[in-house]
């Protein structure tokens, strides 16, 4: 059971998500917001950020992953993300994230009577993962890197997990990445040969989005992993 108001604002929503210090907070939020998080925020904010940053995969990376390889959902929340790359190919995919009530709604994702996820693995990206280097194909990841949740110092972990070859499309909050200066690590992964081919595309994170808030766009990092 959640004790969280069905009816709360998005902007109260919003403001207490970007509000977040540190993993306890964040656990505490979603754990209460986990059971209405689709059929309150997403659906009544006409969020369209998991299609974004699924359809960038697509277009870069989705074709390189092989029929017994992975690939990791990072901050996979209540499992849009993956759900939408299952509607797109039959593909292995696991999801992380640091909130055990979310995982347990993305456990209930299923694609033509399939699970969408392999496996779910609770886990604090502002941690070392316990996850072994190159371990996926690829990676993907929707509304962590943001106020509150995550900053850019966990790139370099995403790149860990990440096999040579694989690509990521990493969605960025566009205000947190000005403020938390996304651009300087990754032009330093770039410069350390950990990526290459990295590109920047702006996306919105609902439909309708207005360009001029920062706080409604995302900036998509993908590149691929040496």
């Amino acid at each position: 059971m959640t004790d969280h108001d069905p009816t709360e604002h998005i902007d109260d929503l919003l403001t207490a998500a970007y509000a977040l210090d540190g993993p306890d907070a964040n656990r505490a939020l979603y754990a209460r917001w986990a059971d209405t998080y689709e059929s309150g925020f997403i659906a009544d904010s006409k969020y369209v950020y998991h299609d974004e940053v699924v359809s960038v995969f697509a277009a870069y990376g989705l074709d390189q992953v092989g029929q017994t390889e992975a690939i990791a959902d990072i901050g996979c929340g209540t499992g849009l993300a993956g759900a939408a790359l299952r509607r797109r190919r039959a593909i292995n995919i696991d999801g992380i994230d640091i909130s055990p009530q979310m995982l347990q709604q993305a456990a209930y994702k299923q694609h033509h009577g399939t699970a969408v996820y392999r496996n779910l693995i609770e886990a604090d990206l502002t941690h070392p993962l316990m996850i072994d280097d190159d371990t996926y194909a690829g990676a993907v990841s929707v509304g962590t890197f943001t106020h509150g949740h995550v900053g850019p110092a966990a790139l370099a972990e995403v790149v860990r997990i990440v096999r040579p070859g694989g690509r990521a499309a990493i969605g960025i909050n566009a205000a947190h990445f000005a403020t938390a200066d996304f651009g300087h690590t990754l032009q330093q992964l770039v410069l350390a040969s950990a990526i290459i081919n990295l590109e920047l595309i702006e996306a919105p994170i609902y439909d309708g989005a207005e360009p001029r808030n920062a706080d409604d766009i995302a900036r998509i990092a993908t590149f691929e992993v040496t």
